[in-house]
């Protein structure tokens, strides 16, 4: 203890010796070396564990956790992550990645069990099981894909062709939670599914989606060429358009009422895209005259008076008139022809035209009648309802399923402060770094004081050796007169003061003094 006090006041006076800069210079220093020693304490707390695996089947999830406990690996289990030490984490995954099989098992079939003794249909059914494994992983390992199942009807072969039946296979597919897939991914799933099996062509491969959508649906023609893309996958984004829009004003107009997050929209808009032309041809009631004849005849012979007339009303109308008298003839004809008039209307309907809206509308919660309906006129007013189009909207009230919500957010809160503890990180290495710098611009700054002082130190030795030289060289030339202190050699007493008195007063009055000392010789000699 006493050692450990004789250290400290050592220092201590040290440290007292130094200059002003250099205590500063110091203090500055210590500073520096504890922020980046709790810097570096508090990063290697922070990031002790790290994502090994997530979101992974139950299966594999129990492969991996069994396989770090054989091998003693500290891990923890939070839901459906799996963490391990950060300094661990890229290793352990390169190692155990090929334990993972993602709920799809292929070729491991064949690993677990010999083919001794397997009748022909157990080994049909194996390699059925195989392939379909095999190309489930495939489809899995797609960026868009977050899990998919594959199921394949074998062909059935026959020695006549007419008897004999192609494949068939379907293909279910639970897409990536943001991701969507176009027409042409969907083709390349088809084509994979059907380039990887025998005899299953590609119209009789159906892919659908966890929403329970047909992506498969018009994507081949019936006599197996291939539709026009370009021009299906633009009516398809014209109807996804139409549909969003609609989706976004029922949103739009409950959401503010019934809170955000809580209302759920799906519209399907049936559209026809064909170009017709509709003529329309109505008649007119007033007839129009299309032409009109007359004829005359007048001759002088004959006698007597003759008159005879017809008359046909009909839309050609033909009128006669003869007339006999004393030798005078007159015969007269008219014939006139009707039209009967109309009006015609060409109609060209433009592709694109709304034949049915269908409109789904789930609220977060139990809704009595009159909400409901209430809901249901809103709805109608937004996507503008027709009756007589056949639409149809749908308005449920029922409690949310959290559980997907809530593994979401958590997720998404676990990147955000993956991130957070990142940055972090990063501040913490830039102050450490700062810390470093700082402290070996300490460090130089000390030394080059330290130079600086001993160069000083140096010059003024120097200067005192010269000064000393200059003194020696001048008191060999000149001695100087050499100053003595006075000794007291009497000690003062009542003796010394009575001598000093009488010095005083001889000193003072001298002649007195002179004429006492020769009265005291006179009477000596009487």
């Amino acid at each position: 203890m006493d050692k450990l006090k004789g250290i400290i006041t050592k220092i201590r006076e040290k440290v007292s010796g130094l200059k002003k800069s250099m205590k500063i210079a110091l203090i500055i220093g210590i500073a520096a070396v504890l922020i980046g020693l709790i810097s570096l304490i508090f990063i290697s707390r922070s990031n002790k564990y790290a994502v090994l695996f997530s979101n992974l089947p139950a299966k594999d999830s129990q492969t991996i956790i069994s396989k770090l406990t054989d091998q003693k690996v500290d891990y923890k289990v939070d839901g459906n992550t799996i963490y391990v030490a950060k300094d661990k984490a890229s290793e352990l995954k390169l190692k155990l990645s090929p334990e993972l099989s993602g709920g799809s098992v292929g070729y491991e079939l064949m690993d677990s069990q010999s083919s001794f003794g397997m009748t022909d249909e157990e080994f049909k059914i194996k390699k059925q099981r195989m392939l379909e494994g095999e190309i489930e992983k495939t489809i899995k390992s797609f960026s868009n894909v977050d899990s998919a199942i594959v199921h394949i009807t074998p062909s059935q072969d026959s020695v006549f062709v007419k008897d004999s039946q192609p494949g068939k296979a379907s293909v279910a597919i639970k897409i990536k939670a943001g991701a969507t897939l176009s027409k042409d991914q969907v083709k390349s799933i088809v084509a994979l599914v059907s380039a990887s099996t025998e005899n299953i062509p590609k119209e009789n491969v159906q892919v659908v989606d966890d929403k329970m959508n047909l992506l498969s649906q018009n994507l081949y023609s019936e006599n197996g060429e291939n539709a026009d893309s370009q021009t299906v996958e633009k009516q398809k984004t014209l109807e996804s358009n139409y549909e969003s829009g609609l989706e976004k004003n029922i949103k739009e107009l409950l959401q503010p009422v019934l809170g955000n997050g809580k209302v759920t929209a799906k519209v399907t808009v049936d559209m026809d895209f064909d170009s017709t032309q509709k003529t329309v041809v109505t008649p007119d009631p007033n007839k129009v005259i299309n032409s009109q004849k007359t004829i005359r005849e007048t001759n002088g012979n004959g006698s007597g008076t003759t008159t005879n007339s017809s008359s046909t009303v009909d839309n050609n109308m033909s009128n006669t008139i003869s007339t006999n008298g004393n030798g005078t003839s007159t015969k007269e004809e008219n014939d006139t022809t009707y039209t009967v008039g109309n009006t015609e209307v060409k109609t060209i309907t433009a592709p694109g035209e709304v034949k049915r809206i269908t409109a789904s509308v789930v609220v977060d919660g139990q809704m009595d009648a009159a909400t409901t309906k209430a809901i249901q006129d809103l709805v109608q007013s937004a996507i503008g309802y027709k009756q007589d189009r056949g639409d149809q909207i749908s308005v449920v009230g029922m409690a949310y399923n959290q559980a997907e919500k809530t593994q979401l957010q958590k997720e998404f809160d676990q990147i955000k402060l993956d991130e957070q503890n990142a940055a972090k990180t990063k501040m913490y290495m830039i102050l450490g770094g700062i810390g470093v710098v700082l402290l070996g611009g300490i460090i130089f700054f000390i030394i080059k004081l330290k130079k600086k002082r001993d160069l000083e130190e140096a010059l003024e030795e120097e200067e005192m050796e010269k000064q000393h030289l200059l003194d020696v060289t001048l008191n060999e030339k000149v001695q100087p007169e050499e100053v003595f202190e006075p000794i007291n050699f009497e000690t003062k007493n009542q003796k010394n003061h009575v001598e000093e008195e009488i010095k005083k007063y001889a000193t003072e009055k001298p002649e007195q003094v002179a004429d006492i000392i020769k009265s005291w010789l006179v009477e000596n000699e009487r």
